[in-house]
């Protein structure tokens, strides 16, 4: 009897270390797998000695890629988002009689409604500046910024109920467009605006 009670404690006590030891089995290899796992990304990332040089060489690889992709596709993007002279004579044809509207509904102190224009001709400034720095022209990317942010401050003078600092904005708009035409338009109200030969 008691080496049937010694054999099956023994038995039970086996099971049970074989349990744990199961477990333990069972446990260990997710623990080498987060060590694998830093291992790769150190090599496709940034990890440390043989890992960093090996994720510099990939990295350096990826960002030569990424380089050249963003090149490519920064490239890619500026001829999309390049604007043209007719992108510039549209941008044109929107500025000239949405400045006129501007000020007549400011002298007729319509404000909310001039503030929605002065936001329309902000926007247009906008592209008339990034046409400009397209194009390499310092002086003429200064024009259109400083009537950008004129058009914007008379856009808020007006939606705050500030007629007359809206005007002022307004006329330091209206100064910019004078001065960059007198550089880089030639033409008439009648004959149409258009950019002087040679100026890009």
């Amino acid at each position: 009897m008691r080496i049937v009670s010694g054999v099956a404690i023994l038995a039970v006590t086996f099971s049970v270390a074989c349990g744990n030891k199961s477990k333990t089995a069972t446990t260990t290899p997710p623990a080498p797998t987060p060590t694998g796992t830093t291992a790769a990304g150190g090599s496709s990332g940034a990890g440390t000695g043989g890992g960093a040089r090996a994720g510099g060489a990939t990295g350096t690889t990826g960002g030569a890629t990424t380089a050249g992709g963003q090149r490519a596709g920064g490239a890619g993007a500026q001829a999309a988002a390049r604007l043209t002279p007719d992108d510039l004579q549209a941008r044109m044809r929107i500025i000239g009689p949405t400045s006129g509207a501007l000020r007549m509904k400011l002298m007729m102190n319509q404000l909310p409604d001039a503030a929605k224009d002065a936001q329309t001709l902000a926007m247009a400034f906008g592209d008339v500046e990034r046409f400009w720095q397209q194009n390499n022209k310092a002086d003429a990317v200064m024009f259109a910024q400083t009537a950008r942010m004129a058009a914007g401050e008379a856009a808020g003078a007006a939606a705050a109920g500030d007629g007359m600092k809206a005007l002022a904005a307004a006329n330091t708009m209206q100064a910019q467009c004078k001065q960059c035409h007198g550089m880089y338009r030639e033409g008439d109200a009648q004959t149409g605006f258009h950019i002087k030969p040679g100026v890009l």
